[in-house]
C-alpha cells in the first residue's frame, strides 16, 4: 500500500471476517479451516477481477459527493463506538448496545486521560500527540492494574503452520460455499470503499475535484492482500479503519503505511512488551480521530433534505447495527428512491448494482 499505491492505509486481517470464518463457516457450518481459507482465497480472486475491470472504480465514482461526507461521518461514529465499547462506557451484547456502563471506572478514565492528553499536546503543536497519549495512558493502565488478560504469543514455528494449507478445491467440491464466498467478498469489497472515502474526504489526499488519486492501485493492493493472506493462513486482509490515527497525526503519503508495516513486523520480536499496552490505552486516540472525521456543521447545513436524511440515517445505522455495510445499503437505497420518485430518472447502474449486492449480503 505504501510503495505501490502510495497511500497511508494500514492493512491487516479484518476482525469481523476472522469471526465469520472461525465461528460460522467452520464452527457452525462444519467446513474445515482449510476450506475456510479456500473461501477467503476465492473472495479475493473475485475482488481482483472486479478491480482490474474497473468495476470497483466506477462504483466509487457513482457515489454522490455528499454521500461521501456521510461515509466520513459514519466512519467517525464507528471509531467513537469502538472507543466507548473498549472503555466499557457503553455496554454491548454482541453488536447491540444494551446500556451505559460506569462513567468513572479505570477504563473510562483511561479514555478521558488519552483524550485530554491529545488535546493538550495538539495545542502545544506536538506532532506525536497521539503516540504520546497512548504511551502515557498505557502507563496509567499498568499503574491501576488494567490489562487485556492474555499472555503474548511466543515466536515459534506453530505461528506459520497454516502456510499453503488452504483448500481451493472447495469451490467445485462444495459449491454451496458460494454464499459464504459472496459474503466475505461483499464485506471486504464495500467495507474498504467506505474506509477509503471516509478516511480521506476531508484531507488533502483527495484532489480539489473530489477524485481519489491512484484509486485502482489501492484497490488492487486490497484484493491481492486477501489472496496472499489466505495462502499465509489468515482471513481477508482489509484496510483498517484505525488508519485514521496515522492520518489524523498528519500522515498523507505511503511512508505512513510503510512505517506502520515495519513496526508491525518488529512487534513480532517484542511481543512480551505488548502486554503492557492494553487496547484500552488507545481509546482516547480512537475517539479524537472519530470526532475529526465528522464534517463541520456548516457543511451539513448546505445539504439538501435527501442528503441530510442520509447523513442522519447512516450514522444511526452504524450505532444500531455496528456495521458500515448496512449503513451503506440504506444510503444507496435513499438515493435510488430519490432518483426514481423525485428526479424521475434512472439511478446510476453501478449504484443500483451496489444496492442489490449489499442487500443480498445482508440477507445471507
Amino acid at each position: 500500500m505504501g510503495f505501490y499505491a502510495k497511500h497511508p492505509f494500514a492493512l491487516a486481517p479484518g476482525l469481523e471476517m476472522n469471526a465469520y470464518v472461525a465461528f460460522i463457516l467452520v464452527g457452525t457450518l462444519g467446513y474445515t479451516w482449510q476450506e475456510g481459507l479456500g473461501a477467503v482465497f476465492w473472495s479475493g480472486i473475485f475482488f481482483m477481477i472486479l478491480t482490474v475491470l474497473n468495476v470497483r472504480t466506477n462504483i466509487i465514482k457513482s457515489i454522490p459527493d455528499n454521500m461521501k461526507l456521510s461515509f466520513s461521518l459514519s466512519v467517525g461514529v464507528f471509531l467513537i463506538l469502538i472507543g466507548l465499547k473498549l472503555s466499557e462506557i457503553l455496554i454491548f451484547e454482541g453488536i447491540t448496545i444494551v446500556g451505559i456502563g460506569k462513567l468513572f471506572s479505570n477504563k473510562a478514565i483511561a479514555l478521558y486521560l488519552g483524550l485530554g492528553l491529545i488535546l493538550i499536546f495538539q495545542a502545544l503543536k506536538y506532532r506525536i500527540a497521539v503516540l504520546l497519549s497512548i504511551i502515557l495512558a498505557a502507563i496509567f493502565c499498568n499503574y491501576v492494574g488494567i490489562s487485556d488478560g492474555s499472555k503474548p504469543p511466543k515466536l515459534s514455528g506453530e505461528m506459520f503452520s497454516a502456510f499453503f494449507h488452504l483448500d481451493i478445491s472447495v469451490l467445485w467440491k462444495k459449491p454451496q460455499i458460494i454464499s459464504a464466498i459472496l459474503l466475505l467478498f461483499l464485506a471486504d469489497f464495500y467495507g474498504s470503499i467506505a474506509k477509503f472515502i471516509g478516511l480521506t474526504i476531508n484531507t488533502p489526499i483527495v484532489k480539489e475535484d473530489g477524485k481519489f488519486p491512484r484509486m485502482k492501485k489501492a484497490l488492487s493492493v486490497d484484493g491481492i492482500a486477501t489472496v496472499i493472506g489466505s495462502i499465509a493462513g489468515t482471513t481477508s486482509i482489509t484496510t483498517y479503519v484505525e488508519s485514521a490515527v496515522g492520518i489524523g497525526a498528519g500522515g498523507r503519503t505511503g511512508l505512513t503505511a510503510v512505517v506502520c508495516g515495519i513496526l508491525m513486523l518488529l512487534s513480532l520480536l517484542i511481543t512480551p512488551l505488548l502486554q503492557y499496552v492494553p487496547v484500552v490505552a488507545t481509546t482516547g486516540a480512537l475517539v479524537i480521530v472519530g470526532l475529526q472525521l465528522c464534517p463541520k456543521l456548516s457543511i451539513l447545513k448546505s445539504f439538501s433534505k435527501i442528503d441530510l436524511s442520509v447523513a442522519v440515517l447512516m450514522p444511526l445505522l452504524v450505532v444500531l447495527t455496528f456495521s458500515l455495510e448496512k449503513a451503506m445499503l440504506v444510503g444507496f437505497g435513499i438515493y435510488i428512491v430519490s432518483d426514481l420518485l423525485i428526479k424521475k430518472t434512472w439511478p446510476n447502474p453501478y449504484l443500483f448494482a451496489s444496492f442489490i449486492l449489499l442487500a443480498i449480503g445482508v440477507l445471507l
